[in-house]
């Protein structure tokens, strides 16, 4: 608008959008260039990261999650923003929560399964990872591959089972009867350890040949001779555990010397699945560099098979047909990258939230924008996004008023004040409810009564309807941003397609595949060692589907309010994918009918000291906690399980060739939106919060016209 502000019209309040809300927001002066406005369907904000609070009497405000979150040491980009949203705030100095690293808890040894192996003891895999002296957020640039490649071999010379290794727990520690063995190991770190020292500089000038000669001869060479033979079962393990580790070492840095990726980029391999990109380098080093191991197929079969390599989908829930572990899906420039910052990560391997993933990163982002003035429109669903009949500008926006409220002129405020036990009772947690806040709602007991959902895949859902709106370009609306995921988006910008043929809008839905995902919350009367669990205090994937992924998340007791003489003692949370048409109600249904059959296969294994044989799921269901216990059904029905089968629920896969047809921030095709999400070309094009920081990163500089280049 020639003169005044230009508003800014955000559609959508996950990640990627508040993202680009708030860096719009870091720009000196916005206030006086923009006036920005963000519209979310329901009551809260965080799209698939959302989480609640249950305010029912007896319910301890426990939490609600879609799924299980945890920040990984790469997270710079969501780093660096919550650290500017949390010192925006300032917090007084008994805020349970006053800066970023007091919401954030370390962790350095995560859990695998390895199923297969004959020792029971190491059926789960503890794998440590050394904490560093970087912070996560302090820097933004993404390392050259070449210093990726540096790390990966430090980390290969960590995992070595020597004495002088650094301190691993009790139950994983290799014995050394055999003075062969420490030998075997020093020898390749006698022939690697100057590489890893290296400057970056140095390593600029380090060509491919040195990279596939220098370091994957010298650990074949002191492999070849070595007789395993004599070593004790525990030891024996962990030098197959390093020779598999030393050969995906080998066969990562021969393909990245074949394909020359150094100069190319991770990208020019997209055009592979990862698993069969692996394979093929691994048969080619297994050919040449070591043949009298064994035929070559079968070692790359085995490699692939491997159980950190199979982890690894289930991480990015990378397999097709809704987890159908015999469908790997992963392309493999986006899997090198993923694997590559996994690895780099900053001060810690991972960092979980010390509360919701709404309370300690939703909420202080949306505090910090309403501090700023930015303006927030709930119960706002988007349903079409109209192009201009001559012009490439978007045209209008519709979209649903779901409810109306009682003082329209105030907004909804959506946050509640969780009261956390031992801290000022003045001094609440803001966090976000597990349902309306209906007070404010015109008609709200009757919305609630009805079991309105706001959050329902379409407007059809009990006690639907609502009043048609329009946004109008010009009017309403200079400049839009969306940031709905992409199963929403082919619903809202179906005609886009057709209407911009040289776009990739088309070649976008069909080559980006979505998957349904399930989550499961067990409170538990007993803390985790007392359940016999192994992993307590940890991370573990790899696990059976649907459940493949789950975590102790104990820690989080100290966020909710229970009280009395019978309180949870541990927490567990799951995740997975999961398959079927079903939607709503039924798709909830088939996610408890799922997590009681995988309960009853699995909890023997992981919580051995918890299982009662007339459990109809195998885990003792007097050792779950029960907030309502004279409710009717059985407890596990008063735990949290469901579906997220909503198409803004749906997690967005990266199957092969599909990285070439997203689009970056200023790419839709219309001079006056702009895209945010992780479903965007962004530099991971990996589904996860830092891909969605990413893309509302640079969405926000595409908007002030400072787009910076994508790094390959």
């Amino acid at each position: 608008m020639p003169g005044g502000k230009q508003k800014i019209a955000v559609l959508g309040g996950g990640v990627g959008a508040l993202t680009a809300a708030f860096y719009l927001t870091e720009e000196p002066g916005w206030e006086d260039r923009y006036e920005i406005t963000v519209y979310q369907q329901g009551w809260r904000l965080g799209g698939k990261c959302a989480s609640g609070h249950d305010m029912r009497p007896g319910y301890g405000h426990r939490i609600y999650e879609h799924g299980l979150h945890i920040f990984a040491g790469f997270y710079d980009q969501a780093f660096h923003m919550l650290n500017r949203a949390y010192e925006a705030l300032e917090r007084p100095d008994n805020h349970p929560n006053k800066t970023v690293w007091d919401a954030f808890t370390p962790q350095d040894t995560i859990a695998i399964v390895d199923p297969d192996q004959p020792l029971p003891t190491a059926r789960q895999w503890l794998l440590d990872f050394p904490p560093n002296a970087r912070m996560p957020g302090t820097t933004l640039d993404t390392p050259p591959m070449i210093v990726m490649v540096q790390r990966l071999v430090a980390l290969f010379l960590h995992g070595a089972p020597t004495r002088t290794r650094p301190p691993v727990p009790a139950t994983q520690a290799p014995k050394f009867d055999d003075g062969g063995f420490a030998g075997v190991v020093d020898g390749v770190f006698t022939s690697l350890v100057d590489f890893v020292k290296k400057s970056e500089e140095e390593l600029k000038a380090c060509i491919e040949d040195f990279i596939l000669h220098e370091i994957i001869t010298h650990v074949e060479a002191e492999m070849l001779s070595f007789d395993s033979s004599s070593l004790d079962p525990e030891t024996r393990l962990s030098l197959e555990r390093f020779l598999y580790f030393g050969f995906l070492t080998q066969a990562v840095l021969h393909g990245i010397a074949k394909e020359n990726l150094i100069h190319k980029g991770y990208d020019a391999i997209d055009r592979y699945e990862w698993s069969d990109w692996l394979y093929m380098n691994a048969v080619e080093v297994a050919k040449t560099q070591s043949p009298k191991w064994g035929d070559p197929a079968v070692r790359a079969r085995n490699l692939i098979d491997w159980t950190p390599i199979s982890s690894l989908y289930d991480y990015v829930f990378g397999y097709g047909d809704g987890g159908n572990t015999k469908i790997r899906s992963f392309a493999a420039g986006t899997a090198l990258r993923s694997g590559f910052l996994l690895i780099s990560y900053s001060g810690h391997f991972f960092w979980k939230m010390r509360g919701a993933m709404g309370d300690v990163v939703i909420a202080p982002v949306y505090l910090a924008l309403k501090k700023r003035g930015v303006k927030f429109e709930f119960f706002a669903r988007i349903t079409d996004l109209s192009i201009d009949p001559t012009t490439d500008r978007l045209a209008s926006i519709d979209y649903v008023r779901q409810v109306e409220l009682k003082e329209p002129e105030k907004g909804y405020y959506p946050l509640i004040g969780v009261p956390i036990p031992g801290w000022p009772k003045d001094v609440p947690l803001e966090g976000w409810p597990a349902e309306p806040l209906w007070d404010q709602i015109r008609d709200g007991e009757l919305h609630r009564s009805s079991g309105r959902d706001t959050e329902a895949e379409h407007n059809e859902e009990p006690g639907g309807g609502g009043r048609a709106c329009r946004l109008e370009a010009g009017v309403d609306f200079d400049k839009a941003i969306i940031g709905i995921s992409v199963g929403g988006l082919k619903q809202v910008c179906a005609s886009f397609p057709e209407r911009l043929p040289r776009s990739n809008w088309g070649p976008m839905f069909d080559a980006i595949t979505l998957t349904r995902t399930c989550a499961m919350q067990l409170w538990m009367r007993r803390d985790m060692d007392d359940l016999g669990a192994v992993s307590a205090g940890r991370t573990l994937t790899g696990a059976d589907q649907p459940y493949s992924s789950w975590s102790d998340m104990s820690h989080l007791l100290s966020r909710e309010t229970w009280s009395g003489a019978e309180v949870p003692r541990s927490i567990i949370y799951f995740c997975g994918q999961i398959q079927g048409p079903q939607n709503g109600p039924p798709a909830n249904i088939k996610a408890y009918d799922l997590a009681v059959s995988w309960l009853e296969t699995n909890s023997d294994f992981y919580w051995p000291r918890a299982v009662s044989p007339t459990s109809p799921y195998n885990l003792d269901p007097d050792l779950i906690y029960d907030p309502d216990p004279g409710a009717p059904g059985d407890v596990l029905t008063r735990q949290y399980i469901r579906a997220n089968c909503a198409p803004s629920d749906l997690y967005v896969q990266s199957p092969k060739d599909s990285v070439y047809t997203r689009m970056d921030a200023h790419q839709s095709g219309l001079e006056n939106l702009f895209l945010a999400g992780d479903w965007t070309r962004n530099g991971i094009n990996s589904g996860c919060a830092e891909s969605a920081a990413r893309s509302g990163y640079r969405c926000a500089m595409a908007v002030l016209g400072k787009l910076p280049e994508l790094p390959t």
